[in-house]
């Protein structure tokens, strides 16, 4: 019995973890955002408590969106040609 409720845990938790990351992103920010204004009122949350995901998001110019990392330094992009000379 309890290792059914084991195996029904870890797929339970890996179901959720695929659904969370294969969900549009404007309707995981409304869902973060629900779950964190149902935390104020219930009074597990802070109201000044970090920056919302939708802030996050528009900060951002990448096309993951889901840091600020690599927006602030661009890494520098060179390309490097080579040419096979005939003769030598």
């Amino acid at each position: 019995m309890l290792e059914e409720l084991v195996v029904y845990g870890a797929v339970v938790c890996a179901a959720s973890y695929a659904t969370w990351r294969l969900m549009p992103g404007v309707l995981r920010d409304a869902l973060v955002e629900c779950s964190a204004g149902l935390a104020r009122r219930v009074g597990l949350a802070h109201g000044d408590a970090g920056a919302s995901p939708r802030s996050i998001r528009e900060k951002s110019k990448g096309g993951c969106g889901g840091c600020t990392g690599c927006v602030q330094t661009n890494p520098s992009r060179r390309v490097a040609s080579i040419t096979k000379k005939k003769g030598n």
